[in-house]
């Protein structure tokens, strides 16, 4: 038989213990437990559908016949960096590690106290450490503001030179500026991937551009220019906010399985 068919044959056994009070379609479900689950993970034909069953498992509370103690030594099993099935994601985009975290966090006391210090920290809905600062945040609006000052002293120069459109130039840049360090912040916190590489592009673009400004100027002024420019904290705030890493994938392997 296939493992397909032992996957989506439910076991009397289970359904003879689901409570009285489920109803008859959730009763009947098969709910196979982890040890099963995670040695689908790890076998040469694992798919993603494995990753998401083993996420979708560690979410489910144990099993009234299940040892906490053996429970819990499997999900710091996962929680290990060592184990490589910990950075597996699933179709939605969590990990296994963040939902085994979950699951020992559910366990409650004494198992709970059991996670390692440093899968502690904050973190997104994927399980990866958040991003987004205190320090990213002062960085980013201290910036801006520098950069806004900078831009009046453009503005000024303009107006001496009798630029057309001087305060339309200034204000405009200073506007697209502010909107993409803002939606920077947004996408770091929100998680967002897209909006977080949009305003990344124009973050590195005004590092630049004032990294431009700040060179000629510094021919003329001893140096003294690399001081006031903001090329530096538009660069910091650059490299601060670049876009977070993708979520690692499961090792590519095959997707096909083998009947026994």
């Amino acid at each position: 038989m296939s493992q397909e068919a032992l996957r989506s044959a439910p076991s009397p056994s289970s359904v003879d213990e689901a409570p009285a009070d489920v109803p008859e379609s959730i009763a009947a479900e098969s709910f196979p437990p982890l040890t099963f689950l995670l040695e689908e993970v790890r076998s040469p034909g694992m798919v993603r559908a494995d990753i998401d069953a083993l996420i979708v498992g560690l979410g489910r509370p144990p099993a009234p016949d299940e040892p906490p103690r053996e429970r819990a030594d499997l999900l710091l099993g996962l929680l290990d960096r060592s184990n490589p099935v910990g950075d597996y994601t699933g179709s939605g985009g969590m990990k296994v590690r963040h939902a085994a975290k979950e699951s020992l966090l559910a366990m409650g006391y004494p198992y709970a106290m059991e996670l390692p210090p440093d899968l502690l920290e904050a973190k997104g809905a994927d399980g990866r450490a958040a991003g987004l600062t205190a320090g990213n945040v002062t960085l980013a609006v201290g910036s801006a503001l520098y950069q806004s000052a900078g831009l009046v002293t453009v503005w000024f120069f303009l107006e001496y030179f009798g630029m057309p459109a001087a305060p339309e130039v200034t204000f405009g840049i200073g506007a697209v500026l502010w909107l993409f360090t803002v939606a920077s912040l947004v996408g770091h916190h929100s998680r967002s991937r897209d909006l977080q590489s949009i305003s990344s592009v124009v973050l590195w673009a005004a590092a630049v551009v004032w990294t431009l400004v700040a060179l000629p100027l510094a021919l003329f002024t001893n140096g003294v220019a690399l001081l006031f420019v903001p090329w530096h904290l538009s660069l910091w705030t650059a490299i601060a906010l670049r876009p977070e890493a993708e979520a690692e994938e499961a090792p590519a392997k095959s997707s096909t399985r083998s009947s026994p």
